[in-house]
Order: C-alpha cells, then structure tokens, then sequence
C-alpha cells in the first residue's frame, strides 16, 4: 500500500498483518479522492476506524491541515503512528486509541471537512455514525462524509441537508460519499 499523490506520493505504508484491519485499495482511495475534486488544501479530517491511517495520510499529503484518527486496536494505533513518523508527520496527526464512540463525545465540539468511516465489515454502523456526526452538526458547510461499507449492505443515502456525491460498487464494498449542502445553512 502507497500513498497515491501529493506531497508524499509514492510513499509505502505499513498495515496490520492478517484480517484485523482491511486496507482501502489504491483504485478505491483514487476514486474517492478524484471525487472530492482534490482540493483538501487545510481540510481537517476525521477517520473513524482509522486501521492504517492511509486514508488520513493520504488527505495530509495532499494538503490537509490535520487529521483526527481513532482506532480501538492498539497494534492499529502503533502502525499508524510508525507510518507517520516513516513520513515524517507529526503535528499534523492526532491519534486516539479506544471506543470511537466514546472519543466522538470527546471531539464533537469540533468540525470537520471529510470523516471518514470505513468500519470492520461485521459493524453495521454506518448510519449511526452518519446520524451522530449530522445531529452534532460536525461537518463543516460543504464538508463531506465518506462511508465505505460491504456492497450487500442498505445504507440510508437521505439525509436532510445532505446531497450523494458519489455512490459506486467495487469488488466486495461500495462507497457512499454525502455531501453538506451548504446552501440549506443559514
């Protein structure tokens, strides 16, 4: 697994051996990005499930101000925070191990531009989180969330204030990526 463009393109990450954490592939990570429009220039993210943190690493070597990643996996935590420092970013980077719901309650005072939710395919959380992150009003007004979940899944698409940017299948997930209508805000 690499980092695909930006500031450290090219770039081998690291990721847990086995199945404990299932790292988004690189035509995935690609079609996401290329959906965003690739201006994340000073976005700030959050990674639910942040398993290697390529998704969040990718967004800062893009241009991305800083990321928020959770994982309740201490041997996720560590790789994660070995791939940063292989990269050579630091400040950038907060990462949190422990219960995402718990550590969310913790961060929900803040807004982000891309969260990121890519969950052990046997949780079926996607539209709890999507409903937490909209009641607490943390995405920021043309800020997206980015779900990547198993494509036999039915996953809530509508969202008030919120339009589908993308939703495409690939071999075993599909991503939905939603989009906040900044128009609807006051």
């Amino acid at each position: 697994m690499r980092i695909i463009a930006g500031k450290y393109r090219s770039r081998k990450l690291i990721t847990l051996e086995g199945l404990a954490t299932r790292p988004t592939l690189d035509q995935t990570k690609e079609a996401i990005f290329s959906s965003l429009g690739g201006y994340i220039n000073d976005f700030v993210i959050l990674d639910v499930f942040g398993g290697s943190g390529a998704l969040s690493l990718e967004s800062i070597s893009r241009g991305a101000k800083e990321a928020y990643i959770i994982d309740s996996n201490p041997d996720a935590v560590k790789i994660i925070k070995k791939n940063a420092d292989n990269l050579g970013v630091g400040q950038e980077l907060h990462v949190y191990l422990g219960d995402y719901k718990k550590i969310l309650e913790r961060l929900n005072n803040k807004k982000f531009d891309i969260v990121f939710l890519d969950p052990p395919f046997r949780m079926k959380v996607i539209d709890e989180l999507c409903q937490y992150l909209i009641e607490n009003d943390m995405i920021s007004d043309g800020g997206y969330i980015v779900a990547e979940h198993p494509k036999e899944d039915i996953v809530e698409q509508d969202y008030e204030g919120y339009r589908i940017k993308m939703c495409k299948r690939y071999a075993s997930s599909e991503i939905l990526i939603l989009e906040k209508d900044d128009e609807t805000c006051e």
